[in-house]
């Protein structure tokens, strides 16, 4: 007898059948059973052997999908090796050189999102070269340490434990087994290469932000390495970045993957999590091992850096892609972080968009970026879109209005930036921000309005106008240093870019 399964069988295959197969299966003995197939090998091809032209397809897409997912694992990497290379190939390599942007940053530094309206000192010490490395921070910088994949080993300043009274930090490489020294803020790297981020705050001057102070604190700043004698340490070098046109981005075509490879050799293998480095492997690059990719690999992972950027910028632009990031419930501000902490995680998990998202177009996380310290705290509301929810348009003319009493104890900021990567558009204007120190005019009632376009509105006063570039998309960032409770509290949040 055939089986109920076996004429269920019977009854699919009629329908494929011709009447001719029909008959002859008709007339098989009523004990023959019909055969079984799993559903596996029904689904891939009936159990034929699939062809040479889909197997290539298959496996290239794979490759692609490896390649896009890989880039979006360790653009926090790339993001700092391109600052480095483009660093150390303009103002020198060394722990005792650390560039100043002694006159504020301008666009002619190519890097994500940087801050305008403070000066910055950044310097990439390698501890493999030097063993562990002593940095005197001076009092009252805003800093931070980052490993090469951005995980932070400390504030420093008045969020880090010298609580802005400057201090001695110990940076320790990953294999450094010795006694810890006391009299140190010690932290240990996983990658022997760290990132030093100091920022000392602008004063108000006579007609503007005045330099003068902050500059001379960070050329404070000292590095040496630990156990060395005073007089065989080498001079620190402070130049002057401001001037100098300097490209600090991450790559955008094959480097990409040659600049990790390098990276993944040279750092230990435990520097990245088993799944990442397993990523990696999947597209070739293993620690210690040749990456040779043939004619075809190489065009499929060049293609895929290129698609991987448009993805992870179209992902930061869809409402739904990352959807904790509004600041406001009535407000189109959004939030770097989105809900997670400084290192990307959440409740239960680390959120990978919200990481390859933020370190597209920005760098360095710190807890004191994230963390709600009221009146320590940094925050950075960011605006891609208008208050009717239209993207940004440089074409167009907007006002932006802060309400009375900005809550920003140390100070305040706007800035504009490209959006795809965060460098800021270079305009007539010196910069393309405006911040307390600017002497802008506020209103009676102590509010400030800025306007942002392509040409002044007739409006708006010199000192409270901002340039765009006409047909180029823009963000805007609203700076909040020493952040007060009513921001926390969102009983004061920015008004949203009305367009004029």
């Amino acid at each position: 007898m055939v089986s109920k399964q076996g004429l269920h069988l019977i009854s699919r295959r009629n329908l494929m059948l011709g009447s001719g197969a029909l008959a002859a299966l008709q007339a098989l003995p009523q004990s023959a059973e019909a055969e079984v197939v799993s559903p596996l090998v029904e689904q891939l091809d009936h159990g034929a052997w699939p062809s040479d032209a889909t197997v290539k397809k298959l496996y290239e897409d794979l490759l692609t999908q490896r390649a896009i997912q890989s880039y979006m694992l360790t653009l926090p990497t790339l993001n700092v090796i391109g600052m480095r290379d483009g660093s150390e190939a303009t103002f020198g390599k060394g722990y005792n050189v650390l560039p100043i942007w002694k006159d504020r940053m301008n666009a002619k530094t190519l890097v994500p999102t940087p801050n305008c309206d403070v000066v910055y000192s950044m310097s990439y010490l390698n501890l493999k070269e030097t063993g562990p490395l002593v940095v005197y921070a001076p009092p009252n910088v805003i800093g931070m340490f980052t490993d090469f994949f951005q995980r932070t080993l400390t504030d420093v300043g008045a969020a880090g434990p010298d609580k802005a009274g400057g201090g001695l930090y110990l940076l320790l490489p990953p294999d450094y087994n010795d006694q810890v020294p006391g009299g140190y803020f010690a932290f240990r790297s996983r990658t022997y290469n760290v990132f030093l981020f100091f920022r000392t705050v602008l004063a108000p001057g006579p007609d503007g932000p005045d330099t003068t102070v902050a500059v001379a604190t960070a050329e404070r700043s000292r590095v040496y390495p630990l156990y060395s004698l005073e007089r065989n340490r080498p001079r620190m070098e402070f130049p002057n970045a401001s001037p100098v046109r300097v490209n600090m981005m991450y790559p955008t075509d094959f480097a990409y993957w040659e600049k990790l490879k390098a990276f993944i050799d040279y750092e230990p293998a435990e520097s990245l999590d088993p799944v990442t480095r397993g990523m990696l492997a999947s597209i070739g690059i293993i620690k210690g091992q040749p990456f040779a990719p043939d004619a075809r690999r190489k065009e499929i992972l060049t293609n895929a850096v290129e698609t991987a950027a448009r993805t992870i910028f179209a992902l930061r632009i869809t409402p739904e892609g990352l959807p904790n990031a509004p600041y406001y419930s009535d407000r189109h501000y959004v939030n770097g972080w989105g809900g997670v902490d400084d290192a990307f995680f959440g409740s239960s998990y680390q959120s990978l968009d919200s990481r390859a998202a933020y370190f597209q177009a920005a760098y360095s996380s710190a807890p004191a970026m994230v963390a709600d310290i009221v009146g320590l705290g940094s925050k950075y509301p960011i605006a891609f879109r208008d208050a009717k929810g239209e993207l940004l348009e440089g074409s167009r003319s907007y006002r932006l209005r802060l309400p009375p009493k900005i809550p920003a104890h140390l100070y305040w900021a706007v800035t504009v930036y490209n959006p795809h990567d965060g460098t800021m558009p270079e305009t007539s204007q010196a910069f393309p921000s405006r911040n307390q120190f600017d002497k802008v005019e506020t209103n009676p009632d102590g509010s400030v309005e800025l306007y942002l376009g392509p040409t002044k509105p007739a409006q708006a006063p010199e000192r409270n106008w901002i340039q765009t570039l006409e047909k180029r998309a823009f963000l805007v960032a609203v700076r909040l240093y020493g952040t007060d409770q009513t921001f926390y509290d969102q009983t004061w949040k920015p008004d949203d870019l009305v367009p004029l």
